[in-house]
């Protein structure tokens, strides 16, 4: 685990120098095939729930970066966490285990900056030092931090009958390998040309700032950006999957950044939960 109290990222280049490897098969494992059924849609302009079988149009849709929030409903979330002993990039504090958290709904996309304005009224982004790249309101919603999300998230859930909270990091991280075997939601190669279809880290092309969300190839599961774009806050406060800022290294799923709970991040946003 990697603790930052202030609000730049660890470049881990030098991790990231395996050789091309030819990318895997991304076949589901049998406990997380069951959970590609259904999706929840949340209105944050009301606060209403639809259940749908499909989200057509989801990665072209503007609405699902505006007011529109998709979630993939995750029933039985049984998979690994951390790695083995020796596998690429490993941290001491990321274990090889089973984990099986309660049922989900985790969202598609990270937040965006529209959505958070929607959800909370503010643009903390606006407010880092030095400030991000210019963009659209479809970026990610970052310089958010810990007691931000669940003060946010407290007070929204106060006004609306659904509960949004942060996704448990256990749940996280196997909802984003997606049963994939290997590091990455793609499998275990770490050519820079096999990750640029799904991540976007400095090692691929992302030096300039994060995308709008959406922009890389989605897990088995439907998530898209869970390897890069931005880290994202999970409920031990921990921020997983690294940032456009920080080498290939740090957007594996186990790989965790702890932070101190008011620091605001230029890498840091969120992606939305909550309990079926």
């Amino acid at each position: 685990m990697r603790r930052l109290a202030l609000p730049c990222l660890l470049l881990l280049a030098a991790a990231c120098s395996s050789g091309p490897q030819s990318a895997p098969t991304a076949a589901l494992s049998a406990s997380v095939t069951q959970v590609r059924a259904a999706w929840r849609v949340l209105d944050l302009r009301t606060g209403a729930v639809a259940a749908m079988e499909a989200v057509p149009g989801l990665a072209a849709d503007p609405a699902y970066r505006d007011h529109l929030v998709a979630f993939r409903l995750v029933r039985d979330l049984t998979g690994a966490t951390g790695q083995a002993a020796g596998s690429f990039a490993r941290q001491d504090d990321e274990p090889a285990a089973v984990a099986a958290p309660a049922p989900l709904a985790i969202a598609a996309f990270e937040l965006t900056r529209a959505q958070w304005r929607r959800l909370a009224g503010t643009a903390p982004w606006q407010q880092l030092v030095p400030a991000p790249a210019a963009g659209g309101e479809d970026l990610p919603a970052t310089g958010i931090s810990f007691l931000d999300a669940t003060a946010a998230l407290a007070a929204w859930n106060a006004a609306h009958g659904q509960r949004l909270e942060l996704p448990p990091a256990d749940a996280w991280e196997i909802a984003a390998r997606a049963g994939v075997g290997g590091p990455f939601p793609w499998g275990a190669s770490t050519d820079v040309g096999v990750a640029a279809a799904w991540a976007v880290t400095w090692d691929t092309g992302g030096a300039a700032g994060p995308l709008p969300v959406g922009r890389r190839t989605a897990n088995a599961l439907g998530l898209h950006d869970v390897a890069g774009n931005a880290a994202e806050l999970t409920a031990d406060g921990s921020a997983r999957g690294g940032s456009w800022a920080d080498a290939l290294a740090m957007a594996r799923p186990a790989n965790r950044l702890l932070l101190a709970a008011d620091t605001r991040h230029a890498g840091v946003g969120l992606r939305l939960s909550f309990r079926p």
